[in-house]
């Protein structure tokens, strides 16, 4: 499993701050965690989310290219056996490495597959996605695929004290995707190879769909600003629109990695 913090919620800006690597053996319960902080600068309001403080991370951190190079390597290793890496959001972490390694002139994980593909991959939010096509958002402010929705319905507990460390995360992660395994026979009875090509497919179809939902809404919000009784009213819908419509561009059908030098 792999979890990292960063500074953004932009992979392509975002610093990684912490960076965890766990492996679970499933027969003994056991596991092996390896963690790692990094000395960046951390915004506020990143630091708001995971609790990482620009003076915790310069204090302990290491510099970004030795942690970057060092996890890099093992993650390629990992692959290369034909093992898989088990990471929530892995479009958003993935890419954040990619472009980390490329800023601080280390090997990207694919520099070091020697023209393989970055697989196998399992992301429980683009599998859990296809095995539950329709779930409410839990609340304002707790979505239908974030980590903590996937842990609560899939029986794997969540603990709001430890989450947003990347050791936590990680761990969590690689729980709901055993748990998938076990109740979904669609997934376990694919190979990795398949269950990898599978994701590439479904995610592109997930996220078309998302952007396909925000130019319905663009254009509904348009369709009110016309009908709108006064000038404000139809300026802010007008401004929904404009905003609902440059989601829909930003959204990538790119998994489990964003190529580079390509932005939506």
């Amino acid at each position: 499993m792999l979890d990292t913090e960063t500074t953004s919620a932009d992979p392509e800006q975002a610093q990684v701050a912490s960076i965890c690597r766990a492996v679970i053996d499933i027969s003994t319960k056991s596991k092996d965690v390896q963690n790692a902080l990094i000395a960046v600068e951390m915004p506020a309001e990143a630091s708001a989310v995971n609790g990482l403080t620009t003076e915790k991370l310069m204090a302990d951190g290491k510099p970004p290219a030795d942690v970057l190079d060092e996890y890099c390597a093992e993650l390629a290793a990992v692959l290369m056996l034909g093992q898989p890496i088990i990471i929530a959001n892995a479009p958003y972490d993935l890419t954040v490495l990619d472009r980390e390694c490329r800023r601080n002139g280390v090997p990207t994980i694919e520099d070091r597959l020697g023209g393989r593909a970055l697989a196998p991959i399992l992301d429980p939010i683009c599998l859990d996605k296809k095995v539950a096509k329709f779930r409410r958002r839990v609340s304002p402010t707790q979505g239908a695929r974030c980590l903590k929705t996937l842990a609560q319905v899939h029986g794997v507990g969540w603990d709001d004290e430890l989450a947003h460390t990347a050791e936590y995360d990680a761990l969590q992660a690689g729980r709901v995707v055993w748990q998938l395994m076990r109740r979904y026979p669609l997934l376990a009875d694919m190979t990795l190879n398949e269950l990898h090509i599978g994701q590439v497919g479904w995610y592109a179809e997930q996220a078309e769909s998302l952007a396909q939902f925000f130019r319905r809404s663009a254009n509904e919000a348009r369709h009110s600003a016309e009908q709108a009784g006064d000038a404000a009213e139809q300026e802010t819908l007008l401004a929904d629109a404009e905003a609902l419509s440059a989601k829909a561009e930003s959204v990538s059908l790119d998994w489990p990695v964003r190529p580079f030098g390509i932005q939506r």
